[in-house]
């Protein structure tokens, strides 16, 4: 396969979690800050500024008579200016996609052409400024058909591995990046906050879709410790850390052609060493600074295995 189209194809992949990820951030913390509402004076200075700080975004100017909340919402969803919005990553994932039409399936382009210009319509962008759930919705359902129909129609072959690389390296990123900076709530196990810490744990749950599984193994109380378990190690559910590098290290063993279990390259070592850690990991290990020092180690090492193969298939 040509690198011009590995590239495209992982990109495409990459793009479309990004933009779903975000776009479910957005909406978690729109809830979030409904609900806070009733328990703290000023939780637009809590969620929204944390939100923009795990995305390394700086806050927004607003516009003449703009809530800072709806400049928020703006900039993260619609604002083509920001390289990191739903729009532009959209918008990104379809330039790669229309770049190598031969290499997907019609279905897939349809589908992806159909989610830009659904989000790019002006009357539904406006509606942001009252409420983001509606396009964060669409821009989530779109990105789900977009996989769902990927995976329906297209031959499981390299191509196929390439955007499977991409959807779950960038899977697993953001899970990392959400925990870390959640890491202070783990800190403060005052008495007085845990209404809000049980919301804003709950609001982890969800910006993972997770919140129902995790119901059904635990049948309980959202517990941080469990809840940093579960997105870390789980093997069975799609959106842990553990089982998105799992898919990555299966996708690039049929991409290297090699026999399973062997992490003879720089990135199949780094990879297969990560998620062995996560296999074993133990629960003991989750409290304190060695959590934070294992949240920032595998961050590290997920951005490092992006740059090895990236060296590797010359992706850019």
């Amino acid at each position: 396969m040509l690198s011009r189209v590995a590239d495209a194809l992982f990109w495409t992949g990459r793009y479309l979690e990004r933009s779903a990820c975000l776009a479910r951030a957005v909406d978690v913390t729109f809830s979030l800050d409904l609900d806070l509402h009733g328990v703290l004076s000023n939780p637009v200075e809590l969620e929204w500024n944390a939100l923009l700080s795990m995305l390394r975004q700086a806050p927004p100017q607003p516009g003449d008579s703009e809530h800072p909340v709806a400049a928020v919402q703006r900039w993260l969803l619609v604002d083509l200016g920001n390289p990191g919005s739903v729009m532009s990553c959209v918008n990104r994932a379809r330039n790669n996609a229309r770049s190598i039409r031969g290499s997907i399936s019609p279905p897939m382009w349809r589908e992806l052409n159909k989610l830009h210009w659904r989000l790019s319509d002006g009357t539904f962008q406006a509606a942001v400024a009252e409420s983001p759930h509606d396009f964060c919705d669409e821009a989530q359902v779109g990105v789900l058909l977009c996989h769902g129909v990927c995976d329906a129609t297209m031959s499981h072959d390299e191509g196929w591995h390439f955007i499977q690389l991409g959807t779950y390296l960038e899977r697993a990123d953001k899970v990392l990046r959400l925990l870390d900076s959640k890491f202070g709530l783990l800190e403060r196990g005052d008495a007085v906050d845990l209404p809000v810490r049980n919301l804003q744990w709950g609001a982890v749950l969800r910006q993972c879709r997770a919140y129902e599984a995790y119901q059904r193994l635990y049948i309980s109380r959202v517990e941080p410790e469990r809840v940093v378990e579960f997105l870390l190690a789980n093997p069975d559910f799609p959106n842990s850390v553990r089982f998105c590098l799992e898919r990555v290290l299966d996708s690039l063993t049929e991409i290297s052609g090699r026999l399973p279990g062997r992490c003879d390259g720089d990135a199949m070592r780094t990879l297969g060493s990560l998620v062995s850690e996560l296999t074993y990991l133990d629960g003991e290990e989750l409290d304190g600074e060695r959590l934070h020092g294992l949240l920032g180690n595998a961050l590290v090492r997920c951005g490092r295995i992006g740059h090895l193969l990236q060296q590797q298939y010359a992706l850019h």
